[in-house]
């Protein structure tokens, strides 16, 4: 079992064997704490926060490791062990924003039964599924029918700093209406079990 709690937005904190593991520490997370390693899907700033990244070893997409000037690149397909923990990394490139807007390599992250997808739809079974529901490049029925493929028995939303606590609950009760398993929001800090 492995124990994990959201911190805004996109940026989970996982506590594995070896110490915690923080995943997207971005600039829509409001408190970021201390940590043993830091994982990174991708190099936007609302997963990765250059000024108040954890001085800890950290694993990213090898475009992000340059941007930062460190790290260990890590890409779909390796399977990494972090914190006494193994992980497999998964997927390959940042969903779609729009034509004229680059995309990024993605990586998401396997890891005890969690899977956080970074900002990329990736099939890949799960215990707990983190489920991306905001931004420009999200559609709330995709975000539905990915849930439903992945076929978690717990569905967590994240990627939703963009939407209003009134917008939070109107997408909430969407996706619950639209069939997504399990679906649970967790409050900020809240600790949950994968």
């Amino acid at each position: 079992e492995t124990e994990f709690s959201l911190l805004g937005h996109a940026c989970v904190a996982v506590e594995a064997p070896g110490g915690r593991i923080l995943i997207d520490p971005g600039t829509m997370t409001p408190t970021i704490p201390d940590a043993d390693a830091v994982l990174i899907t991708h190099a936007h700033a609302d997963h990765l926060d250059p000024d108040r990244l954890p001085d800890a070893p950290l694993w990213a997409p090898a475009e992000a490791c340059e941007q930062l000037g460190r790290g260990t690149a890590v890409a779909p397909g390796e399977t990494i062990t972090v914190a006494d923990l193994d992980i497999e990394a998964l997927g390959g490139q940042h969903a779609p924003i729009h034509p004229n807007i680059p995309r990024p390599a993605n990586v998401g992250y396997y890891l005890g039964g969690l899977l956080h997808p970074g900002d990329q739809y990736i099939d890949h079974p799960a215990d707990v599924l983190l489920l991306p529901i905001a931004g420009p490049w999200v559609k709330a029925a995709e975000a539905a029918d990915y849930a439903q493929r992945v076929g978690a028995a717990v569905t967590i939303p994240i990627h939703d700093a963009v939407l209003s606590d009134v917008g939070r609950t109107a997408f909430d009760t969407m996706l619950t209406k639209a069939g997504v398993q399990g679906y649970k929001r967790l409050n900020p800090g809240e600790k949950f079990t994968a």
